[in-house]
């Protein structure tokens, strides 16, 4: 499995998330949410400012989320409207994959029907809001970076 780490930027215009390899400080991947937006909306770029890899759209209420590459949709995300617990729905190509993050917990692990974990998105205890990020090689990897700008999206940002 590729192990990353997104943390959020403190003190930016707009909404910024830097992707890393854990412990180390070059920075991989950039996300930046889209300003004036009626709906979410992320750009993945390599670096700081690089070329752009992936998008991210989400529907108004954070309930639906579209990951996109360079040329097509790789996965989606639902998120019940009303739940009790961090729950979601991931699609990727053919696959659907349930995760329940629980209420506290914050640990969301996406399983193949033999049982083996494709995706775990695990929020991390930090001053900042990261995320540390495992997945298969077999998935695209904007899925897991953008799944889990998603989840901060949808649990875990105060706006």
């Amino acid at each position: 499995m590729v192990t990353y780490e997104v943390t959020q930027a403190l003190l930016s215009v707009g909404t910024v998330y830097h992707v890393r390899k854990p412990r180390e400080e070059d920075v991989l991947y950039t996300v930046r949410g889209v300003l004036m937006s009626p709906t979410p909306k992320f750009r993945l770029v390599e670096g700081d400012d690089g070329k752009e890899v992936g998008t991210l759209t989400g529907n108004f209420i954070k309930t639906k989320y579209d990951i996109n590459d360079e040329t097509k949709t790789v996965g989606s995300l639902v998120f019940p409207a009303v739940a009790f617990k961090k729950t979601l729905s991931l699609t990727v190509g053919d696959e659907v994959y349930e995760a329940d993050g629980g209420v506290f917990r914050g640990v969301f692990q996406c399983k193949s029907k033999e049982g083996d974990v494709v995706i775990e998105i695990a929020k991390e205890l930090s001053i900042r809001d990261t995320f540390s990020v495992k997945t298969k090689e077999s998935v695209p990897f904007q899925v897991g970076l953008l799944a889990a700008v998603a989840i901060h999206s949808r649990f875990y940002e105060m706006v």
